[in-house]
């Protein structure tokens, strides 16, 4: 049973959305402007929307309740994001006492949630699907989400994310040190730490708005400061790469999830899709040896637990099912071929589902730090994690040690 845990309530153009966050442990500082700076991050890259994106320049997030003079109790948070431009859909969907109120979607819109939905629920009206099924809720995620990431920095342990491909275009050279792969990411207008592939893409996102189309693609989510030993092989569902994949395969228009070198290993030789260890040996008895490696090809977990490396996760975005030039359809109350609603917003959603994917993740690792070292106070938990490393009898390092380093106590 998960440690910590979130549930989420809301629609689209309801009056909010709401998050019940569990689990994160007293005495964690929490300050909601930190919140509100990662829920900027989810417009402020260059996606060509014309109409709401996932996510407006105004949202702010309302702490209602487990947190007090800006540290947390240890008990359940609710956080709260209002929809201040509900409009006239929050009107139909609180007020309409008929299913078959006029102006009521029947046509389901191919890729979306429409047509499994309103069968599912017995729907007569589809927008009903699209207020809980679409991507607005993932606004909420990001506000728990980033409580989760300011535990996880007490311990190290950092996660960004970058573009590296949108529809056709690709990044050739990234920096290799993370901290600069970081660092060109964030100033970039798409996320990418390519500039000439950032340029390309750009072009190309302008291509689309002019010509109606969106574009899919993909990015990378890197988490490092892991320790080692968070999940396990015990269980199918205690496995950590099992929980990061359903994490990023829950956001919306996720297709395809990948763990360090994934679906490249399936044609690589063993020699090639693994890492090999080394050791350097230290003298003195005070002293523990480093064992560490050179690459990363696990992407940081092995066997469903994580080995100290960077973890280091892909995740295929597919284009946006909202092009101005509808898709077939069918009416479902006249049975007849119609086009869908036209409802066109963002070109492009890979930038913002880059941050989703950050916050979902840091959700699975807090999740299963917390589970490993327990502890129902910040200090407990600190105390925990700093008993585990000292009592290892050697050091596991991401990488080569410097040699010109001081020799480990």
């Amino acid at each position: 049973m998960s440690v910590v845990r979130l549930n989420t309530a809301g629609e689209s153009h309801g009056f909010s959305l709401i998050a019940i966050l569990e689990g994160i442990p007293s005495g964690l500082s929490v300050d909601p402007e930190t919140i509100n700076s990662q829920l900027a991050k989810l417009h402020s890259t260059f996606n060509l929307a014309s109409e709401q994106p996932l996510t407006n320049p105004e949202d702010e997030v309302v702490i209602l309740s487990g947190i007090r003079s800006g540290e947390t109790l240890g008990v359940p948070i609710a956080l709260q994001i209002e929809n201040r431009h509900a409009g006239l859909a929050q009107t139909v969907m609180l007020h309409a006492m008929d299913k078959r109120v006029m102006g009521a979607w029947s046509t389901p819109r191919p890729g979306y949630a429409d047509l499994a939905g309103a069968i599912k629920y017995g729907y007569r009206d589809l927008r009903y699907v699209e207020e809980r099924a679409g991507a607005r809720e993932t606004a909420i995620r990001v506000a728990a989400g980033t409580i989760t990431r300011r535990l996880l920095l007490h311990f190290g342990i950092e996660i960004f994310s970058h573009i590296i491909a949108i529809d056709r275009e690709e990044v050739g050279h990234v920096p290799a040190d993370l901290d600069e792969l970081r660092r060109r990411a964030e100033i970039s207008s798409v996320r990418c730490a390519d500039p000439e592939a950032a340029n390309m893409m750009i072009l190309a996102l302008e291509g689309a708005r002019r010509d109606g189309e969106t574009l899919g693609g993909i990015f990378e989510v890197v988490i490092t400061g892991i320790p080692v030993g968070l999940g396990s092989y015990n269980q199918w569902d205690q496995r950590i790469d099992a929980q990061l994949c359903m994490a990023l395969m829950s956001i919306p228009g996720a297709r395809g999830v990948e763990i360090g070198n994934g679906f490249r290993s399936a044609s690589q030789s063993s020699k090639s899709a693994h890492d090999p260890l080394y050791i350097k040996k230290n003298r003195g008895k005070n002293n523990r040896d480093i064992v560490y490696r050179s690459t990363n090809n696990s992407g940081g977990i092995e066997g469903g637990v994580t080995n100290g490396s960077p973890i280091v996760l892909r995740c295929a975005i597919a284009p946006n099912p909202s092009p101005m030039k509808p898709m077939p359809s069918v009416n479902l109350q006249t049975m007849h071929p119609d086009h869908p609603p036209q409802t066109f917003g963002e070109v492009c959603s890979v930038g913002p589902m880059s941050i989703v994917a950050e916050a979902m993740s840091a959700l699975v690792i807090a999740d299963n730090l917390l589970r490993k070292f327990g502890g129902d106070s910040m200090d407990e938990v600190k105390e925990n994690v700093e008993a585990y490393r000292e009592r290892l009898p050697f050091i596991v390092s991401p990488e080569p040690p410097d040699p010109d380093d001081p020799e480990p106590a």
